[in-house]
C-alpha cells in the first residue's frame, strides 16, 4: 500500500496542502484536476523525485526513498525521457541503472516491446519513430524493470485514439499482473479505467471516490460548468458502471 499522510509541498508560487491519501497494491488510481491543480507534483512526490517538505509517504509502511518497490513513471512528453538514439540501447541503459543482470536485458526488453506493440522496433533508430511511439518506448523503458509501481502523466496526450484504446488495456493488464497504476489525466473519459478517483484543485485534495460512486453522479462536474463526454453522462444516466471501452457501451444500449 501507498500511504500519503498530511503531506505538504512548496514551490515559491504553489503548495501542495494536507494530501491524505491510501492506495492499495494492484490498484488502477486516476489523478484528475485542472492545469496547475498539483497533479504531476503529486505523482512527482509518490515517485520519490520530489522531496516533502512534511508529512510521510510510505510504501508497505516504508518510506518512500528506503523502500525497495521498483517505481516506473511515465512523463507527458517523451522527447524528455529518451537518452539514446536507438531503441534497444535505450531501453538497455534503464536496465543497467537499475542494476539488471546484463544475461536479462534481451528476455526483459523484447518483453517490454511486445506489451506496447513495438516488439519490431527494437533496433531501430528513435528518430525515424511518431511521437506516439516515442512514447510507447518510453514505456516500454519502464514495463522492462518489472515496476511494482507505474505512474503515467498524461501519457496519452500524444496518441493516436487506436493506441490510447491499447494503453488503456495495457492498464488493466498490469493491474491483472499485480501492479498498481496510478495516472494523471485531463480527459475526463478516462477514469473508466480507474479503481480509485482522486481530484486535486489549487493543492489540495479535493475528493477521492471509487469508481461506481464517481460515475453516478457528475454533479460536482457540472456545478462547475465542466464539460462530461458523452460516454460518462451515459454511464451515469443508464448505470453503466462497469462500462470502460466506448463498444461495451454501445452494447448495453443497444441490448445486446
Amino acid at each position: 500500500m501507498i500511504k500519503l499522510e498530511n503531506v505538504y509541498f512548496k514551490y515559491p508560487e504553489f503548495e501542495i496542502k494536507d494530501v491524505n491519501l491510501e492506495i492499495d497494491k494492484g490498484e488502477i488510481v486516476a489523478i484528475i484536476g485542472n492545469n496547475a491543480s498539483g497533479k504531476t507534483t503529486l505523482i512527482q512526490l509518490i515517485a520519490g523525485l520530489l522531496k516533502i517538505k512534511k508529512g510521510q509517504i510510505s510504501i508497505d509502511g516504508v518510506p518512500v526513498k528506503k523502500s525497495e518497490k521498483k517505481i516506473g513513471i511515465v512523463f507527458q512528453n517523451p522527447d524528455n525521457q529518451i537518452i539514446f538514439n536507438n531503441v534497444y540501447d535505450d531501453i538497455a541503459f534503464t536496465l543497467r541503472n537499475f542494476d539488471i543482470p546484463k544475461t536479462e536485458f534481451d528476455e526483459r526488453i523484447d518483453f517490454a516491446l511486445s506489451l506496447v506493440g513495438m516488439k519490431d522496433f527494437k533496433r531501430k533508430e528513435i528518430y525515424s519513430l511518431s511521437t506516439g511511439q516515442k512514447q510507447r518506448i518510453v514505456i516500454a523503458n519502464m514495463l522492462a524493470i518489472r515496476p511494482d509501481i507505474i505512474i503515467f502523466d498524461e501519457a496519452s496526450v500524444y496518441l493516436d485514439p487506436s493506441t490510447k484504446q491499447e494503453l488503456y488495456k495495457l492498464f488493466l493488464n498490469l493491474k491483472n499482473q499485480g501492479i498498481t497504476v496510478i495516472f494523471t489525466t485531463n480527459l475526463l473519459e478516462e477514469v473508466v479505467f480507474a479503481d480509485k478517483i482522486v481530484c486535486m484543485e489549487h493543492g489540495k485534495l479535493e475528493f477521492v471516490k471509487e469508481r461506481q460512486e464517481f460515475l453516478q453522479n457528475l454533479s460536482y462536474f457540472r456545478e462547475k460548468e465542466i464539460y462530461i463526454p458523452l460516454k460518462l453522462a451515459l454511464i451515469e444516466k443508464y448505470k453503466l458502471f462497469n462500462c470502460q471501452f466506448d463498444e461495451d457501451v454501445l452494447m448495453h444500449l443497444k441490448g445486446e
